[in-house]
C-alpha cells in the first residue's frame, strides 16, 4: 500500500474536551466527552486502555475490511516506511501524532526526556512534542491558553511539596501562562514543565509513547490514581523528570516558539515547513496549502501522516487514490510518488531525519 487512509481513532483520556475534534469531522451535534484526542498512525496503545488495543490506529482496505497499523507495517515497512528507516528505528514511524481539543486546564506535568526514560522507564524514546495551535475557544470567560517552564518566582521547595500533596496552585502560578492563536507552532522537549489550558485545539508531535508524571490528584472532576500521577514510578525518582530551570519568558518563547519557512509556492499552492526535523531531531511537520496541483518532490520521500484541516482533494499514486476531506486521516508510503489536486489545507506529519540518531 502507497496510499493509506486510517479508519477515527478517538482515545479516552480523564480529561474533557473533543467538540472541535467532532466539528472538523463532520458530526452532527459536537459535543465535549471522555475522548478528547484523535491518534493518528499510531502504533502505540495508549495508558490505561479502556479496551485492548485503544490508541493503535486502523487502516482501512480496499475490501471494506481494516487492520491494526503495527500489523501491516509488520508485513510491509520497508514499502512504507522505508529500508533506511527500518534498519534504523524499526517497523514503526518513529514518531506519533494527534488532535487534541481540550476543555479544561490539564494537569500541570513532564514527560521524560531521552536520558530519563532509558533510566526510569527502559525506553529508548522519551516524549519530546510539539504543538501546532490549529484552533481556540474561549470557556468559562478564559481565552485559549498554554502553561510552560517555571517562571523567575519559581521556588523548588514549594513545587516539591505541593506535587506530594497533589494540590499545585502556587505552583501554577510559578509557570509562564501564554495565551495562544491558530498557526503558533511549540516545541516542549522532554522535561519541560507544561499544561495545556482550556479552549485549545492543537496537532501534536510527539515521540511514540505515553509516558508522563501529573502529580496533580484531579484531572477536572477526575481523580487520579497514584500510577496515572506518578507514571508508575516512586514519587521522588518522578519528580526528577522535571526539569526545574526558572526562566523569564522571552528566553523561554524563544527556546520553545517555532516560526514557520516557506519551502515552495507555486500557482497558489504553497508549502510550510513549521517544524525542521533535522533541527528538532525527533520529528517534523509540513502545512500543504493546497491551490490546484502538487507532486511530492523526490526529496520529500518519506514516510508521512496527513491530516485534513479543510477542503477537499484526491491524491493518486500508481493506481491508488484517494478522496480527502475535512477531518480525514492518512498516510503515504515513503515509496510513494503522489500527486494530489484540489483545494485543501493538510499538515503532515514526518519521523525523525536518518542521520540523528545513533
Amino acid at each position: 500500500m502507497k496510499l493509506i487512509r486510517f479508519a477515527p481513532n478517538r482515545v479516552g483520556r480523564v480529561y474533557a474536551g473533543g467538540a472541535e475534534i467532532d466539528r472538523l469531522q463532520g458530526v452532527e451535534a459536537p459535543a465535549d466527552g471522555g475522548c478528547p484526542e484523535e491518534w493518528i498512525a499510531s502504533t502505540v496503545e495508549a495508558q490505561g486502555p479502556r479496551r485492548p488495543g485503544e490508541g493503535v490506529s486502523r487502516v482501512l482496505l480496499p475490501d471494506g475490511g481494516s487492520v491494526p497499523f503495527d500489523r501491516l507495517l509488520g508485513e510491509e515497512a520497508e514499502e512504507i516506511l522505508g529500508p533506511a528507516h527500518v534498519a534504523r528505528f524499526g517497523k514503526a514511524p518513529g514518531f506519533l501524532t494527534k488532535l487534541l481539543d481540550s476543555a479544561i486546564r490539564l494537569p500541570v506535568q513532564a514527560h521524560p526526556d531521552r536520558a530519563a526514560a532509558k533510566r526510569l522507564f527502559g525506553s529508548e524514546y522519551g516524549k519530546t512534542e510539539a504543538w501546532i495551535v490549529i484552533g481556540g475557544r474561549k470557556i468559562d470567560g478564559e481565552e485559549p491558553y498554554l502553561l510552560m517552564g517555571f517562571n523567575e518566582s519559581f521556588d523548588y521547595e514549594v513545587f516539591r511539596r505541593e506535587a506530594l500533596a497533589g494540590v499545585m496552585e502556587r505552583t501554577v502560578g510559578m509557570m509562564h501562562r501564554c495565551p495562544v492563536v491558530p498557526g503558533e507552532v511549540y516545541l516542549i522537549t522532554g522535561g519541560l514543565p507544561h499544561a495545556i489550558g482550556s479552549g485549545v485545539f492543537v496537532q501534536e508531535i510527539m515521540e511514540p509513547t505515553d509516558y508522563v508524571v501529573q502529580p496533580e490528584l484531579h484531572c477536572g472532576g477526575t481523580r487520579l490514581d497514584e500510577r496515572a500521577r506518578w507514571g508508575g514510578l516512586d514519587p521522588e525518582k518522578a519528580l526528577g523528570v522535571f526539569h526545574c530551570e526558572a526562566l523569564p519568558e522571552a528566553e523561554l518563547l524563544r527556546r520553545v516558539r517555532r516560526t514557520p519557512v516557506v519551502l515552495s509556492e507555486s500557482s497558489g499552492t504553497v508549502l510550510r515547513q513549521l517544524l525542521d526535523r533535522g533541527e528538532t531531531g525527533f520529528f517534523g511537520s509540513l502545512e500543504l496549502r493546497l491551490d490546484g496541483g502538487w507532486t511530492r518532490p523526490e526529496e520529500l520521500g518519506c514516510f508521512m501522516a496527513g491530516t485534513v484541516l479543510g477542503g477537499t482533494a484526491v491524491v493518486a499514486a500508481g493506481r491508488e487514490r484517494l478522496a480527502l476531506a475535512p477531518g480525514q486521516t492518512f498516510a503515504l508510503a515513503a515509496s510513494a510518488r503522489p500527486v494530489f489536486e484540489g483545494k485543501a489545507e493538510i499538515l503532515f506529519a514526518l519521523p525523525p531525519a536518518l542521520h540523528l540518531r545513533e
